[in-house]
């Protein structure tokens, strides 16, 4: 005879199904927009690489020895940083929508707000990291 535990709280609902469904579908967006983002970098550094060295490519204003390597980290740096930051982001959405404390609405506009302003303080926080390491 197996005995029922009292259950003390909300039983549980097919919801739980579609929450589990909802965080999958948006990991999968998450990445796939990262590797939007890191496949950008990428094709920016190769064109770089690829033009010749006296016209310079699309980031070294021409100056291949002085300002290519250093162009090309801040983009590569800046690409890192943002797809770090975008996803501690993301971490810390999941967990507040664990706990309850924030909403399906609320996490994707704060996911939103996250990536825009990123797309903005990567490279400019690149850019001094790099300077600062010269």
């Amino acid at each position: 005879m197996r005995l029922r535990r009292p259950w003390h709280g909300r039983p549980p609902t097919p919801r739980a199904d579609l929450t589990t469904r909802t965080t999958s579908r948006r990991l999968i967006v998450h990445l796939v927009w990262l590797a939007v983002v890191l496949a950008a970098a990428g094709f920016l550094i190769a064109s770089e690489l690829g033009a010749p060295c006296p016209g310079g490519g699309p980031i070294a204003f021409g100056d291949c020895r002085a300002v290519r390597p250093f162009a090309i980290g801040v983009v590569a740096l800046a690409a890192g940083l943002y797809a770090i930051g975008l996803s501690a982001v993301l971490w810390w959405l999941e967990g507040l929508r664990a706990r309850r404390v924030a909403d399906a609405r609320a996490a994707r506009d704060w996911y939103l707000l996250a990536g825009g302003l990123g797309l903005v303080v990567a490279p400019l926080l690149a850019f001094t990291i790099a300077s600062a390491l010269r």
